[in-house]
């Protein structure tokens, strides 16, 4: 050290102070490091149990973890976001409940739950139940051969938002469940599905069994597909100046696939027109006093309208089988005040046009 240049004796000094900067530096390290549940093993409660043992862990961690980040989302879509948990949430409940209830009301009843499972286990692996369920479908669809036929025009896509497409693929999936819960089932048919309509429909589960149960999905127009039945094929629109009064069976009547919001002014009897069919609406005129809400009414809604009068009529339940499917079809929220009976308007004059060129 004595033969060190005083430049030289002040570098060492330096690393020193340097190395002696870094034991402290990794020491506090060491302590900041130190899992909090560590300190915490330390820590008493009131009833002289550690806390650590009685930390709560999260109950949904993986579904945390798959949440997108908070900073990232804006206020409103947070709120949407919990307000749809809220929903799942009180649906789940719902769901659960129901489930309790009917394991109640079969224990009441005295039967035996777990030997009524294992049962059903055994008709699913035996194939006793698809067969059984089978043979119902062919039962009822024995009528739908001198039954009419409806189709839903999907030609509009090009005219509509991709929120819309949803929606009308939505709407396709309820006419055809509305259509195998029915007790008098007919054929369905859906033209012209392409594109996001196709693969909204594709990505539900055994939309590839949906031809068995009566539906036709096609990517071909309505004048090609139905070539040689146009001169049976009546569109069905708001904008028409006839009446449907009655269904005939070998018609075929179509349902416009528009979701626009009433956005598309007379896009289903320009296309009507366009293709030189005949055209009707339903008779909400006659038995509609006032609707809180618009009178344009969902596919499904149309379908379900249609299916409900037929079910009437069949059965004979009432005199009025267009009010009493209206009735029964037309949910709440859409406020409908019926005309007091006896007091129903006529369109006679307006359904001799439709009447007589179906007659043809």
């Amino acid at each position: 050290r004595n033969h060190m240049s005083p430049s030289n004796c002040k570098a060492i000094e330096g690393q020193k102070d340097q190395e002696s900067h870094k034991d402290q530096s990794i020491n506090m390290d060491e302590e900041t490091s130190r899992p909090q549940d560590e300190k915490l093993q330390n820590l008493n409660d009131k009833d002289g149990e550690s806390t650590y043992e009685k930390s709560p862990v999260p109950a949904n961690t993986s579904s945390a973890q798959e949440r997108p980040d908070e900073t990232k989302l804006s206020k409103s879509q947070i709120k949407k976001r919990k307000r749809w948990e809220k929903k799942m949430e009180i649906k789940r409940r719902r769901k659960q409940q129901e489930k309790d209830t009917r394991l109640a009301k079969a224990k009441a009843e005295g039967r035996d739950v777990e030997a009524e499972r294992r049962e059903a286990a055994e008709r699913t692996a035996n194939g006793d139940g698809w067969r059984r369920r089978h043979a119902m479908w062919e039962k009822k669809m024995v009528q739908a051969s001198s039954s009419f036929q409806v189709c839903l025009d999907c030609s509009f896509e090009d005219q509509m938002t991709a929120k819309e497409i949803n929606s009308l693929a939505s709407q396709l999936r309820y006419c055809y469940a509305s259509n195998r819960r029915s007790p008098m089932p007919c054929y369905l048919s859906a033209t012209s599905v392409v594109g996001e309509t196709l693969q909204h429909l594709e990505n539900v589960a055994g939309f590839s069994e949906w031809s068995h149960k009566a539906f036709t999905c096609t990517g071909e127009p309505l004048e090609k597909h139905f070539q040689s039945k146009l001169s049976s094929v009546v569109y069905l629109t708001s904008d028409s100046e006839n009446v449907l009064e009655t269904l005939s069976p070998e018609t075929v009547y179509v349902i416009g696939g528009i979701v626009d919001r009433n956005r598309l002014k007379r896009a289903a009897i320009e296309r009507a027109e366009a293709l030189g069919v005949q055209t009707a609406k339903l008779p909400l005129d006659s038995h509609l006093q006032e609707m809180q809400t618009t009178k344009v009414l969902t596919c499904n809604h149309v379908f379900d309208i249609i299916m409900k009068y037929k079910e009437i009529v069949c059965g004979g339940s009432s005199q009025q089988p267009w009010r009493q499917a209206l009735m029964d079809v037309l949910p709440n929220r859409k406020g409908a005040k019926f005309v007091p009976l006896g007091q129903e308007k006529s369109d006679t004059s307006e359904n001799k046009q439709i009447e007589s060129t179906e007659a043809k």
